[in-house]
Order: structure tokens, then sequence, then C-alpha cells
């Protein structure tokens, strides 16, 4: 499901609950009713792009983004806990560490629900390596949230911004200098130096366990 289906599908979810129809959705818009019908109504031939999908969550009084999060996540009065939260591996979360801003999770495989309140912006790192065993193995799925302040002795994605390459590192610090440090005693590169070519995309939070 893509996030322009997950965004159609929380549009009719409103209408539905506020007993609205096109008509009244379009004045609400300030749209003309042929306009909204094209991306709205029972057969649409447009997609809710990114502009329109926040027209609608301002004229709904709900959080920004919150309309491109699978019904799940109770869009009517957004509530930040047990909201749904895409599952990504590395690759895409140097794409995503591009622009938190415009974070879409859009068509991700798999989706959690995050054990509590997070950002607007927070998803699901899962683990890619050994450089933080034992703490962290391959596989396992940890909540990353930029809305929080990284410090040191937390647990942090950085991406090197010559390639988006990303890493899952502790953020240390040695008097004026910032560290990202791998727990395990065996990895080659155990330290990297936090330098202008790093970036903080977000802290951990939360460790997913598997039953």
């Amino acid at each position: 499901m893509t996030v322009q289906d997950i965004r159609y599908q929380n549009t009719l979810r409103l209408l539905a609950e506020r007993k609205l129809k096109l008509k009244e959705f379009a004045e609400l818009l300030g749209k003309s009713p042929a306009q909204v019908s094209a991306f709205a109504g029972r057969n649409p031939h447009k997609k809710i792009g990114e502009q329109v999908a926040r027209e609608i969550e301002k004229a709904f009084n709900i959080p920004k983004g919150a309309l491109d999060f699978p019904e799940h996540q109770n869009v009517s009065d957004g509530r930040p806990a047990g909201r749904q939260l895409p599952v990504i591996g590395s690759v895409v979360a140097g794409t995503f560490c591009e622009a938190f801003d415009q974070f879409h999770p859009g068509d991700a495989e798999e989706w959690i629900e995050a054990p509590g309140p997070v950002g607007p912006n927070a998803f699901i790192l899962r683990i890619e390596g050994i450089s933080m065993e034992p703490k962290f193995v391959d596989g396992d799925k940890v909540v990353i949230d930029p809305s929080l302040e990284a410090t040191p002795g937390c647990f942090v994605v950085a991406k090197r911004t010559r390639d988006n390459g990303v890493t899952f590192k502790q953020l240390r610090r040695e008097g004026d200098e910032y560290y990202l440090y791998a727990l395990n005693d065996s990895w080659p590169d155990r330290v990297i130096k936090l330098d202008e070519e790093w970036h903080i995309c977000g802290r951990a939070r939360w460790k997913i366990s598997d039953l």
C-alpha cells in the first residue's frame, strides 16, 4: 500500500466520522466539488499529493503527517501513542535523513506500533551488522526519534554526507570532541570522529523485541 492509498483511506474515514459530503468537504478546503471529487471521490483519478494532504490535515485540525499513516493510528485526534511506524533499513534511512520535514514512509513493507509517544518523524531502524554487539544484534529493531536531543551516552543514527551512508552507534564525548562508538570490541573501525562529514539523524528511544 502506498502513502497515497493510505491518505485516500484516511480521508474517507475522516469524512465518514464527521459525516461530511464531498460538497461540504470542498467548502472546508476552499476548493470546487470537482477538484475534491478528483482525489477523494468514489473513483478518484488523481492521488492525494503532499500539498493537498497537508491542507486536509489543517482543515480537520489533526497533526501534520497524520494522514500518511495506516488506519491503526487514530487520525481524528492524532494521539501519539500506538502510532504505526515504518521499519526501514540503513539504505532507506539515509534517504530519510535528507529531509525529515518531507518524511513520508510510503509503502514500507513492515509496520510496528510505537511503544509510546514519539515525534512526527520517528521510524524504526532495522540494525544491520554486528558493530553494536552484544547490546544490539543484526536484525534488531530500534525506534529512532529525531525530535529527541542527542546527548553523550545515547545511541544515535548518523549519516555520512558524501555518500548518504548510515550508521548506528553510541555517541561519546572526550573534551570538546564527539565520537561515534561501536560497542563490539573486535570491530575494526570502532571509533569515528563526529566532524562536518557526519550528521546525526535521530536518537534511539526503544528497542523492539520480537516474541
